[in-house]
């Protein structure tokens, strides 16, 4: 049979590429069917061939014969049974020598259970087949939607179900398309004939179903609802113009519906996640026989566990399994959230932030997304996995010593928290020790610590805690907490302790403030200048850069200026600075040069410069091994011993520091330092 076999090559076809989906069978042997008219279920009536009936056919045992529900003859009873129990029995309606109504007829096959359904063939038995009628799906058995159309003639098609008719053998435009075919509805063979409906074989998914084409071919209960019986066209007029019953029943009583077969070629519902579907014995359904980390009655979710990706359909391009999620062994169940994937923060078994995967009741005192920290009050030790056995252990913080039962829970939290160790507790002022289970320094008295009265601060006391204090030489007091008069500014890192009052002059009695300090770290503005800043090049930014970077060729910059040239810093960095005393200006350097000038000599002195108030300073000019191609740090600090004024070469004191951060004109950082034409520097 040229469609089924179609049917069943391209069924077979995507079996053999996914091989998860299972084998083809007739749910229609295991249907519950219905109708609502089976002939002889009055009482006894007489019915003929129709092929009798044709002139110039040979007639054998030309007879009539009775068909009898209530008869002991079994012969004589055609119920709706007989069209799905794989005998040469078949059903058969009321002939129209019972009524004109006899014409529509409705048959319902309960599948039992939802399948996808790839053909429906239907055997005519000692009849011709169906004129008109509707082939029809449900899921629920209430609502009915239709899988094709079939009419007697193509105008049938047009005016009985406003369709366009389908010519020849049906074909298919769209997975969902609803066709009407007169193609089956010939009156020729008159008894035997076969319709054969393939819902999957033509359409234009039909190598790789698609979502509507599943949905389109998903079915519980199938109805064929018949309209018409297909007449000879003799007998055409005579029976549209006058009641059946008052025609020769010679004629009326050879017009009725007759099936001997209904196989419904399906498959269970598994969504590509099952290659065999077995009978349950318990439930008498078909059981998906779920793989690919599937669960449910058609494999239409993910197992618990494995929601690291949402569950999708297995296609034949690719077998969409259902992913474990990476909860490190600490918890059986997970699931999915969009939103966690869209940020990347799920991590999959595999350690890639691919996935969505949430895991749930994390055991062990874990907890996150992945079970990969540990819970509060609990820490994982360094070196100490997340996928180890019991790898939290209690924080331990002591009671009245840290600030609360929550350590540092592990070595992430620690490096984003610079100076602390996993485990580490929040210790209050005064208290100390990994657990905060102990006094600090300049503090006793434990489980109540006090402060000391030597301060930590004014005084070099090795022990604050033993007495006399012994006071910086800038501090005074009984506990070295006071600067002396004209001072301020009680430091600890300060060896004097205090820093002389700096008023131009005009005065020695100063206080301390706290002005908020603020950090710099601009590099919009820069400049390439001589020593004099009277000659400028702009730097440029290449995708050599880095995001703090800017670089000068310095076969450009030659161009312009001498052979020493200098950064030049932009307006943030200049003006009132006095509060840089004693801070810190960091910056990095480096510089490229060509394969060939590898070898050239080295000649690298950082060197420092700043103007303001009429003075000059600069640092001490000292030599520095640099390779091209490595970034070096450095870090100045704004004390007087780290300057020399630059025109002299003599040391300075704190006061002339002083005189030129009050008002900072110009800062200059040597940009050049290697002899090599083609050097680029940053």
């Amino acid at each position: 049979i040229p469609g089924l076999v179609a049917v069943i090559l391209k069924l077979s076809l995507l079996l053999h590429y996914s091989s998860l989906f299972p084998a083809i069978l007739n749910l229609a042997s295991n249907a519950h069917i219905s109708t609502n008219a089976t002939c002889g279920e009055k009482g006894p009536e007489m019915f003929c061939k129709l092929v009798e009936h044709v002139p110039g056919r040979p007639l054998r045992n030309a007879q009539c014969r009775v068909c009898d529900r209530h008869s002991a003859n079994p012969r004589e009873q055609h119920p709706i049974s007989s069209a799905i129990d794989g005998t040469n029995n078949w059903w058969q309606s009321p002939s129209i020598q019972n009524g004109r109504q006899y014409h529509w007829v409705t048959i319902t096959l309960d599948l039992r259970q939802v399948f996808q359904v790839a053909y429906v063939i239907i055997k005519a038995a000692n009849a011709p087949r169906p004129g008109n009628w509707i082939l029809e799906r449900s899921i629920d058995g209430t609502e009915f939607r239709p899988w094709q159309y079939y009419a007697i003639s193509d105008t049938e098609c047009l005016t009985r179900y406003n369709i366009t008719p389908r010519i020849g053998p049906p074909t298919y435009k769209r997975d969902d398309e609803v066709i009407c075919t007169s193609y089956y509805s010939r009156l020729v063979p008159l008894e035997h004939g076969e319709i054969h409906t393939s819902l999957i074989n033509g359409r234009p998914s039909a190598d790789d179903p698609s979502q509507k084409l599943l949905e389109f071919t998903s079915a519980r209960y199938i109805r064929l609802r018949l309209q018409r019986i297909r007449t000879l066209n003799a007998d055409l007029m005579t029976l549209s113009h006058n009641d059946p019953k008052e025609l020769d029943p010679i004629v009326t009583r050879r017009y009725y519906y007759s099936i001997k077969d209904i196989s419904v070629g399906g498959m269970c519902i598994c969504y590509g996640h099952a290659r065999s579907c077995p009978l349950d014995e318990i439930t008498k359904k078909l059981q998906c026989q779920c793989e690919h980390n599937t669960c449910g009655e058609s494999c239409n979710k993910c197992c618990p566990g494995y929601h690291q990706k949402p569950w999708r359909p297995g296609t034949l391009s690719a077998g969409n399994k259902c992913e474990k999620c990476n909860c490190h062994n600490k918890a059986e169940d997970c699931y999915y959230n969009q939103s966690i994937a869209d940020q990347k923060r799920s991590m999959d078994i595999h350690g890639q932030y691919i996935g969505g995967g949430v895991c749930l009741n994390c055991t062990q005192h874990t907890t996150g997304i992945n079970c990969e920290m540990c819970a509060d009050g609990y820490f994982r030790p360094h070196k100490v996995s997340p996928y180890e056995d019991h790898p939290c252990y209690p924080c331990d913080c002591d009671p009245f010593g840290s600030l609360s039962s929550v350590c540092v829970k592990d070595e992430h939290h620690s490096n984003s928290q610079p100076g602390t160790w996993p485990g580490q507790c929040q210790c209050r002022e005064g208290y100390a020790g990994e657990k905060c289970d102990r006094c600090a320094f300049g503090y006793r008295g434990y489980p109540n610590c006090l402060r000391c009265n030597c301060s930590l601060v004014g005084s070099v006391n090795e022990d604050p805690c033993t007495e006399p204090c012994l006071c910086k030489e800038n501090v005074e007091g009984e506990n070295c907490d006071l600067c002396k008069p004209g001072f301020y500014n009680l430091q600890e890192r300060n060896p004097q302790g205090c820093t002389e009052c700096f008023c131009f002059g005009v005065s020695d009695v100063c206080d301390s403030l706290t002005w908020p300090i603020s950090q710099i770290s601009d590099m919009t503005g820069w400049l390439v200048t001589d020593l004099h800043k009277a000659r400028s090049v702009q730097p440029q930014r290449s995708q050599f850069d880095g995001p703090h970077q800017i670089s000068i060729n310095n076969t450009e910059a030659v161009k312009v200026l001498k052979n020493t040239y200098y950064w030049s810093a932009p307006e943030a960095y200049l003006g009132n600075k006095l509060t840089a005393f004693s801070g810190d200006l960091k910056y990095s350097v480096s510089y490229d040069i060509p394969m060939e000038s590898l070898d050239s000599d080295i000649m690298f002195s950082l060197v420092l410069q700043f103007q303001g108030n009429g003075q000059i300073l600069s640092t001490r000019a000292a030599g520095l091994s640099l390779q091209p191609y490595e970034e070096y740090s450095n870090s100045v600090r704004f004390v007087p011993e780290n300057f020399i004024e630059f025109n002299t070469r003599k040391a300075i004191d704190r006061e002339m520091l002083m005189t030129v951060l009050a008002n900072v004109t110009h800062l200059l950082i040597r940009a050049n330092y290697n002899i090599a034409k083609n050097a680029v520097y940053r």
